[in-house]
């Protein structure tokens, strides 16, 4: 007897920010809002086969929140000419070595996750007291490639 194991994956990839600066009805920071492609795969035997379903999340750079819009409405957004503010942001992921736990079930909830404006040079401290498990889903939602993690 053969087992067949088939599905469906999700590929994330932050396509760019586009469209003019708005204010953030969150975090209240002005900044181009990000567009992340969500690409859904059907699989077999963990091989993806053919994308059945594109849409992408307009979110705020910052918080990460924001709607998810079809494929029909993004790419207008997308298109609209550029107003030469340039953006551009580094993400990363700070292990607070002196809170590490202790005990057999402790769970290590050290990590901070920060984001960084490469154009002002401005820190921002988005999540704190987050697992690495946490870090990973900030990553994959937000459509990074890779998040660094740095002691502090």
């Amino acid at each position: 007897m053969a087992v067949i194991v088939y599905g469906t994956h999700v590929f994330t990839k932050l396509a760019g920010y586009f469209g003019p600066r708005e204010e953030c009805p969150v975090c209240h920071r002005v900044y181009k809002k990000g567009y992340v492609k969500i690409t859904r795969w059907a699989h077999l035997e963990y091989i993806p086969l053919f994308p059945y379903k594109k849409t992408y999340f307009k979110m705020c750079p910052v918080c990460g929140m924001g709607v998810e819009l079809k494929n029909k409405e993004a790419k207008p957004e997308m298109a609209v000419a550029d107003d030469g503010y340039r953006q551009d942001f580094e993400a990363y992921a700070k292990h607070v070595l002196a809170k590490k736990p202790t005990g057999l079930l402790a769970t290590d909830n050290s990590y901070e996750f920060w984001i960084k404006d490469l154009m002002t040079g401005e820190e921002i401290r988005v999540e704190s007291d987050i697992t690495k498990d946490r870090v990973k889903q900030i990553k994959k939602s937000r459509g990074y490639k890779k998040v660094p993690i740095v002691n502090a």
